[in-house]
């Protein structure tokens, strides 16, 4: 990716370029957050600092990738998405039980619900059962963390905690509703309908991940860092 020559227009590359170093700066940033929050706050931190590595080294492959042969397939960003989009349902599990006790059940079930939307898209993109069944599970399981998330434990515990900690989850779980819709839809168009991989649609994931997964880990070092200052 660097120090290969792509003009301004190559908007699909430039999206890739740009959510390579906005992954690992923001990376950094959490990681660099480790350092100077209290405790309680490291595993929500340190997760959503490993989730955005990884993405971050998914989108160094994709864009290398894309310069070699201007070709992308969803394939590197399963990859990605079976590591990070758990690890974001697990970060917020930790956030919510900052606030107060929630139940280790609840983190199993949304880690699995979490993992078997993933899955889901997966096996309907590699065609190993039917597409539309896959973004059918894959919307069932992400609705069933929002279930968690808005009348769940989670939830119980952010209602009687401090305002900022309040103000932050109403982000981050505004974030996984709306912009996690992205995926399913993508999805549905690009698998569903047959419109193959094609550069709006990377453009329209890369972009997805980027508020996803970036907005979602700086509202937790945000918060965290209330507590500091």
């Amino acid at each position: 990716m660097f120090g290969t020559l792509f003009q301004s227009s190559a908007v699909v590359s430039t999206a890739l370029s740009v959510a390579t170093l906005a992954m690992f700066a923001t990376a950094a940033l959490a990681m660099l957050g480790l350092t100077w929050t209290s405790e309680r706050w490291r595993v929500p931190l340190a997760l959503s600092g490993v989730a955005l590595l990884a993405s971050g080294l998914e989108y160094y492959a994709a864009s290398n990738i894309w310069l070699a042969g201007q070709q992308l397939s969803a394939a590197s960003r399963y990859v990605a998405w079976f590591v990070v989009q758990p690890m974001q349902v697990a970060s917020v599990f930790f956030f919510a039980s900052i606030a107060g006790k929630v139940p280790v059940g609840v983190f199993w079930r949304t880690l699995a619900a979490a993992i078997l939307m993933v899955l889901a898209r997966y096996l309907g993109d590699a065609r190993i059962f039917n597409p539309t069944l896959g973004v059918l599970l894959s919307i069932a399981f992400w609705l069933y963390i929002l279930g968690e998330l808005y009348f769940g434990a989670m939830a119980d515990a952010i209602s009687k905690s401090t305002r900022p900690m309040r103000l932050g989850y109403f982000w981050i779980r505004l974030i996984m509703t709306i912009g996690w819709a992205i995926y399913p839809i993508l999805h549905f168009v690009d698998v569903v309908i047959g419109t193959g991989h094609v550069a709006s649609i990377i453009v329209l994931y890369t972009i997805a991940d980027l508020i996803n997964l970036i907005a979602v880990s700086m509202i937790v070092l945000a918060v965290a860092g209330e507590e500091r200052f």
